[in-house]
């Protein structure tokens, strides 16, 4: 078994990364807070990113003691609260990170929205937040309803293209499906691909299986067959797949039509691993790679998938801030 990466001062959770082909090193975003917080789960809610740099996930050069927190909850915008899963892109004049965070004056304070940082250097940790906000709408749930199994989804994004369009990934929850089997991936598609106006349309989902509370951190790739592969992270009490067995852990559904998936879940890496919020990581060759969920930090699974990224170039677009302020 692969050792887990421990952070020397935080408990470390998801992440997500960009590769730099020129220097062969992955620069990791990670979600971490003291761990004093995670016996009460609190640790949900002080939740601040995190940047480290690793060339193979085996060791991992973690940010200074001070420097835990690049992007956390500024008190006065809308993502006061804390801040969750993401994504990060490199176009033309920089990088975008896009994230999840919540406003606590909104609803019951767990509302979940999208915001979007900038930089112009991935390497100088500082990042600029705009006011924009990619709320949840259309046919995805606005905020928690009761009797739910779990809390209000719209987080967790994920872009890529598709014959020249950008698109998002999204963990939501459907108006459509009944309250505990509502759990849903979503898709947005961004409006004359402009980054900075940021405009999206909201889309159908692109699967909705009517088995699973929430899923979470949802990933597209390529398989060998060509066919796209969605991949998804599940706990096993909010899996009621009939197929799984209530398995859990990274699962995924294939389909030749990225705008639509269905048919019978597989189970690529079962809860019972220890690994949860699962990257596939295509420069090692489709292999798994999960936060620990017993100790925190970030371990590599040996499961190797073979899945290959789908267009996730973005090198000519580029962000102006100063259109939507800080």
């Amino acid at each position: 078994m692969f050792p887990s990466m421990r952070h020397p001062y935080r408990y470390v959770w998801d992440f997500w990364y960009y590769f730099d082909p020129k220097t062969a090193l992955y620069h990791l975003f990670y979600l971490n807070a003291d761990e004093i917080l995670v016996p009460s789960a609190k640790h949900h809610h002080a939740a601040c990113v995190g940047y480290a740099v690793t060339s193979d996930f085996l060791r991992i050069e973690w940010s200074g003691e001070k420097e835990f927190d690049i992007l956390k909850p500024p008190k006065h915008h809308w993502a006061n609260t804390s801040i969750w899963s993401g994504d990060i892109i490199k176009i033309k004049n920089g990088f975008l990170l896009f994230y999840t965070s919540r406003n606590r004056e909104l609803d019951d304070g767990m509302t979940q929205n999208i915001g979007v940082a900038y930089t112009e250097d991935i390497l100088s940790n500082r990042w600029q937040l705009s006011l924009m906000q990619i709320p949840p709408g259309y046919c995805y749930q606005l905020k928690n309803s009761l009797g739910d199994l779990s809390t209000h989804a719209w987080r967790d994004p994920f872009l890529f293209q598709d014959n020249g369009q950008i698109y998002m990934l999204l963990s939501a929850k459907s108006t459509k499906e009944p309250i505990g089997r509502n759990g849903v991936v979503g898709l947005l598609r961004l409006k004359d691909n402009n980054l900075s106006k940021g405009e999206w349309e909201y889309l159908d989902p692109i699967l909705s299986p009517c088995s699973y509370s929430e899923m979470e951190v949802p990933q597209l790739y390529k398989d060998s067959q060509g066919k796209y592969e969605l991949v998804f992270s599940t706990w096993a009490k909010n899996d009621f797949a009939a197929a799984t067995r209530q398995a859990g852990g990274l699962q995924g559904f294939t389909s030749s039509n990225f705008r639509k998936f269905s048919g019978i879940p597989h189970v690529l890496l079962p809860e019972k691993y220890g690994l949860y919020a699962c990257r596939v990581i295509p420069e090692l060759d489709g292999e798994i790679v999960g936060f620990d969920t017993q100790e925190g930090g970030i371990r590599r699974s040996g499961v190797k998938t073979n899945f290959k990224h789908v267009d996730r170039d973005f090198s000519k677009y580029s962000f102006n801030i100063n259109e939507l302020g800080i």
